[in-house]
């Protein structure tokens, strides 16, 4: 049930019973702030009024003056300027903003999209070569920073450069007419974490003298770019996500709506679900995403530039189709790729493998899952040719740019954040690269605790998750990196009314203490693999959010993970130890107490016959215990009970597995022997065991 270890993050009590009566939140509200570094009321109240927190000058980020001054000139003259972006949804949201923009100024441009499979990641050569005498201004949209070869040579053919772009800045720039990036060291911009579109967005500020204006137009586009690309939902991102999110629900941008229908957003004649973070990240996201993994980002481009309703649906339509393909693909290399770890590289530090025939698309997505599988930085590389094209994904506390900027001189390229990069090298030096990157891992990593801890923000009660109280989490919205949605944790909370929902695909039940229940959702989890029986008690780790229901709005948990509670759990523990030595032959003379009687036998044996049938044979050691304590008047300890069960199976009374003294599966077998217990050969054993003590 839970194999990561939660690590609960500790609250300043005194402060947080000061900041309560300074704002007027309640307990659990203040604590999460506080714990996120929120910590005066100053702070808090910036944080909560959202739609207000300031947006800084353009023109603060260097080069931002010439950049507006050569995009203008383009204006007046009525240049050819082609809009150069990115295959992923920053890119593409990037491209649609500024395409928007400069066509309602009057110019005739264009866009480039390059195809990730053919044409790769950045700039490219062939491409600047056939605009030749076709485009007099290029400007680059989340991507350039790096293209020195490509940026001289667009000049020495006639073609000026802008760069607008958010990656990693290398030691020397391009020569361009304007590079727009707040990762410059020269740059003194104060908020360092925008997206891609969060620097065309500043762009667009610059050129229109009103950031008010343009967030009004676009702050749509600017929140699915934003939340996409995965950066801190702090300081500007706050409020333009907030105003984002906000125009969503909305929104008059024709392919938005369409593609929020045909992923189930929208539904006609009923409401609208709400739109979210986690609804751009997860439903929209990755349906824009697609069509620059699997098919032509330049398709998500013409969705969200759509003129009319039956195209938008058309389009909204192909990428969900090409999303379901994505998610296909992306499991098989993922099982590939898990093989390959088990069979060769389960002690590497940082995980490099290749593949004959991986889709570039989305080794990248498939990366990201072996880094939160392993807490192990990992790089995937499609092989073809001699060439291989790389994409990592790193974790907390590493940066991935760190390690290829050490190994560089293998490499053909790379380039990216901390986190995520691309990369390509020769398929002859794929062995010597992952032999240095795992010597530069080496003293950085420490993988013998593997598990990256789930970090809970605070414990929570049932009243701290009251609609009221849920409603004041809210919030906190929008949620994403250095927010996120927070975490919370109950104790001993009781399981009642376990039902299957979605063919059994998920777990639905109701969460109980004193006069005070919750509903809650555990997804990914079947009613076959849910180890737990009404009655017993759990702790449960959590999210929290409202559910609308016919005007009705009540709070609803969804599960993250959950075990029995502390008391069950170290009973559990203890009588495993018990039973552990026991049946290695090292009894303790405590552990001859845990030898059942006739009776103790008797009564499990009815309890298990009547309830094991009725969850398709897994139930939870905690229940039949619980039901032995109260119904048969028999205590029985965890040790005792794995006993019985061994003997029972001894003598083919049943067929059982044990899940480690949490849960057991347990299926009668038919007999009509008459069956002694005291000719089991294990309890013999275990009664000589205990009499030579």
């Amino acid at each position: 049930m839970n194999t990561r270890k939660w690590l609960i993050k500790e609250s300043d009590r005194e402060l947080c019973s000061a900041l309560e009566g300074a704002t007027g939140l309640k307990p659990l509200t203040v604590r999460l702030l506080v714990n996120r570094g929120i910590d005066t009321p100053e702070k808090i109240k910036t944080f909560l009024e959202k739609y207000d927190i300031p947006l800084y000058d353009p023109f603060l980020m260097k080069d931002m003056d010439k950049a507006v001054a050569r995009i203008r000139t383009a204006i007046e003259k009525k240049e050819r300027v082609c809009i150069y972006g990115d295959y992923d949804v920053d890119g593409v949201t990037s491209t649609v903003m500024l395409y928007s923009y400069l066509k309602s100024k009057g110019l005739e441009c264009d866009y480039f999209i390059p195809e990730r499979l053919s044409e790769g990641y950045g700039l490219s050569l062939p491409v600047i070569e056939k605009m030749k005498g076709h485009v007099d201004l290029i400007i680059t949209v989340d991507t350039g920073v790096t293209a020195l070869e490509e940026a001289d040579y667009a000049a020495s053919i006639g073609i000026d450069m802008v760069i607008t772009d958010h990656h990693s800045v290398r030691e020397k720039l391009p020569k361009a007419a304007a590079v727009v990036n707040p990762h410059r060291e020269d740059d003194v911009y104060p908020f360092k974490n925008l997206a891609g579109v969060g620097v065309v967005f500043k762009l667009l500020c610059a050129l229109e003298g009103s950031t008010e204006k343009i967030l009004s137009l676009y702050s749509d586009i600017i929140a699915v770019g934003t939340i996409a690309d995965v950066m801190p939902i702090v300081d500007e991102n706050r409020r333009i996500t907030a105003v984002g999110l906000k125009k969503l629900t909305e929104t008059d941008n024709i392919g938005l709506l369409a593609l929020m229908r045909q992923a189930g957003i929208i539904k006609p004649g009923k409401n609208s679900k709400k739109v979210t973070s986690a609804t751009v990240g997860y439903v929209l996201a990755p349906r824009i995403n697609a069509a620059g993994r699997i098919a032509f980002a330049s398709r998500a481009v013409e969705l969200l530039l759509a003129a009319n309703e039956r195209e938008a649906d058309e389009i909204a339509l192909e990428l969900c189709e090409i999303n379901k393909l994505r998610q296909s693909t992306e499991q098989k290399i993922f099982e590939q790729a898990i093989e390959l770890i088990n069979s060769r590289y389960s002690d590497d530090k940082f995980i490099v493998l290749a593949y004959d025939g991986w889709h570039q698309g989305v080794i990248g997505v498939v990366a990201s899952k072996i880094a939160e599988k392993y807490s192990r930085p990992c790089i995937l590389f499609s092989l073809d040719g001699d060439t291989a094209k790389g994409s990592g994904r790193s974790i907390k506390g590493f940066s991935l740019m760190d390690a290829l900027s050490a190994c560089g001189d293998v490499l053909i390229e790379y380039g990216g954040h901390e986190l995520a990069a691309g990369l390509s090298v020769e398929r002859a030096r794929i062995d010597e690269f992952r032999r240095r990157i795992n010597e530069y891992a080496e003293p950085l990593l420490d993988v013998s605790n593997a598990a990256l801890p789930l970090e809970i923000d605070c414990e929570a009660g049932f009243t701290d998750i009251s609609a009221e109280g849920v409603e004041e989490l809210l919030k906190l919205e929008p949620f994403g990196l250095s927010n996120p949605q927070p975490l919370l944790l109950m104790r001993d909370a009781e399981i009642k009314d376990i039902v299957p929902l979605s063919m059994g695909k998920h777990v639905k039940f109701r969460l109980c203490g004193g006069n005070s229940s919750v509903s809650a959702v555990y997804f990914g989890m079947s009613v076959d693999s849910f180890p737990f029986c009404e009655g017993d008690k759990c702790d449960i780790v959590f999210n929290v959010d409202m559910n609308d229901y016919m005007g009705i709005r009540t709070p609803q948990v969804f599960v993250k993970s959950m075990m029995p509670s502390r008391s069950t759990a170290e009973l559990s523990e203890k009588g495993m130890e018990a039973y552990e030595r026991m049946m290695s032959g090292k009894m303790a003379e405590e552990d001859a107490a845990n030898i059942p009687d006739l009776s103790c036998f008797r009564n499990v044996f009815r309890c298990i016959k009547r309830d094991s049938a009725r969850d398709g044979g897994r139930i939870s050691v905690q229940h039949i215990i619980n039901t032995l304590r109260d119904e048969y008047l028999t205590p029985v300890t965890v040790c005792q009970l794995l006993i019985v069960l061994d003997v029972l199976f001894e003598q083919g009374l049943i067929d059982y597995k044990n899940y480690n003294g949490i849960s057991v599966f347990i299926k009668m077998l038919p007999t009509s022997a008459k069956i002694n217990i005291d000719e089991s050969e294990l309890l013999k054993r275990l009664r000589r065991e205990a009499g030579e003590i």
